[in-house]
């Protein structure tokens, strides 16, 4: 990757193993209007929600176009 405002290269060494982790990826690369390989696509585009054993399911689905909110305490 680039340093000092340099551009560089990066590369992501993605296997067979890190298969549940396709859809993440993808969203990555589609938002930073990167080309999506097709052998990536072939490992799925679905994206797990994120669930603890003991608190349950906290995956929360943020839209990034949204303007936040600005909150004031008294």
């Amino acid at each position: 990757t680039g340093r000092a405002g340099k551009k560089g290269i990066s590369h992501t060494f993605f296997t067979v193993e890190d298969k549940h982790h396709s859809g993440s990826l993808i969203n990555v690369l589609k938002e930073a209007n990167m080309d999506v390989p097709d052998n990536l696509l072939k490992f799925g585009t679905t994206v797990k929600k994120k669930e603890h054993k003991v608190y349950g399911a906290f995956y929360k689905d943020i839209d990034p176009n949204a303007k936040p909110t600005k909150i004031i305490f008294d």
